[in-house]
């Protein structure tokens, strides 16, 4: 009880990270909150990577992470109830502000019932409104939030052109994308040589995306090796949840895969295949060649096509060729996601030292795009502003 009350007297801080991207990028954030003022109680919604920090989980719900409409239906009950949950802390604990990270779909509601009680909050990484919605989603953003952390500069002129609360940090992986070990070190720890082709393997993080990119990457990584036979794969997981649905996947074809290890993979490999998100720009951040591979429920990719005419709006569906406004890195969707295509792409580019160093170059003018580093330090003294 004594420490209860402690706590009670020391500025409090819900946190909601409903997917493993929003938990890791929680877990940085939180940690430089905490040098500015170490005495923050963290709660709320997160996982792992939030934990380690010690934020007092609530609730976890980072396995029921999914993309698009009818991909999401078979979570929402549950992902109901834990809001519904977050709803009934919010109002027992009555923090002195809700931190939303990422995971729109939670946290959009969550920021409406905060409003409601007179609890600030404050979005990072934000609803992507700014790049695929309309003018009404972007209104709803505004009015919402108090205060919206933009990564992008794009992201900062929508918000602000729309009447936000709006500071522009600069991308936190600026700050985050750093291997621990050198790329020889990393292929002799892990693959016990340092010559030959690696080839990264990352299939995404949620249950989705593994079940359904997971098997078709590994039919390509075959297809890969009969071609060019001194290759060797490696395939990062974001935690330990993550690895044990990749183990339960993995058939004759066996890459290794391995916990924790994501950047120093990424480092040390010629080519990274990619299910489509951060992973993209993580690997084009530290220079290594990649492809973006994804596929979407056939009736999700067709509202989003010819209902919500998110091609249109998109020429591009990697966030690396969104913001140098190119293809560089080859985007493999629907139906050109299956393995024979990915494996022709991944020889090609393997093969072709020109366009590997073509690449390279685009991604450093990328990373100018990204502002300057310090962009989480810079985030936490605007939050706690």
């Amino acid at each position: 009880m004594t420490q209860r009350t402690s706590l009670e007297r020391n500025r409090k801080i819900m946190i909601s990270a409903g997917e493993v991207s929003g938990d890791a990028h929680g877990r940085y954030l939180v940690r430089e909150l905490k040098k500015l003022d170490p005495d923050i109680y963290f709660f709320g919604l997160g996982s792992e990577k939030l934990l380690s920090e010690g934020v007092d989980v609530k609730f976890d719900i980072t396995r029921r992470g999914s993309i698009g409409i009818f991909e999401a239906l078979p979570n929402i009950v549950p992902i109901y109830f834990t809001y519904r949950k977050m709803v009934d802390l919010l109002k027992q604990e009555r923090p002195d502000l809700v931190l939303l990270i990422d995971s729109q779909g939670i946290n959009m509601p969550l920021a409406r019932a905060a409003k409601k009680l007179g609890i600030k909050t404050v979005y990072y990484i934000a609803p992507q409104e700014w790049l695929w919605g309309t003018k009404k989603g972007i209104h709803k953003v505004v009015s919402t939030i108090d205060k919206i952390i933009a990564i992008f500069e794009k992201e900062k002129d929508v918000y602000s052109l729309a009447g936000g609360n709006v500071f522009y940090c600069g991308h936190p992986l600026l700050d985050i994308v750093k291997p621990e070990k050198g790329r020889d070190e990393t292929r002799k720890e892990l693959l016990g040589r340092t010559d030959g082709l690696v080839v990264a393997i990352c299939p995404g993080s949620r249950t989705q995306e593994i079940k359904g990119l997971l098997p078709i990457l590994l039919k390509a990584g075959e297809l890969i090796q009969q071609q060019l036979p001194d290759a060797r794969f490696l395939i990062p997981a974001a935690s330990t949840e993550v690895i044990k649905r990749i183990f339960d996947l993995i058939g004759d074809f066996r890459p290794k895969a391995v916990v924790g290890n994501t950047y120093d993979i990424l480092n040390a490999a010629d080519l990274a295949i990619c299910a489509s998100g951060t992973i993209n720009l993580e690997a084009s951040i530290l220079g290594t060649p990649n492809i973006m591979v994804y596929k979407l429920n056939p009736l999700t990719y067709f509202v989003g096509k010819y209902i919500l005419k998110i091609g249109e709006k998109l020429p591009f569906y990697s966030m690396p060729n969104m913001l140098l406004e190119e293809a560089v890195l080859p985007e493999l969707v629907m139906d050109q996601a299956e393995p024979k295509r990915i494996a022709a792409e991944a020889v090609l580019i393997l093969k072709n030292a020109a366009r590997q160093e073509k690449m390279k170059q685009a991604f450093g003018r990328l990373k100018q795009k990204l502002g300057e580093p310090g962009a989480i330090a810079r985030a936490a003294k605007a939050i706690l502003s």
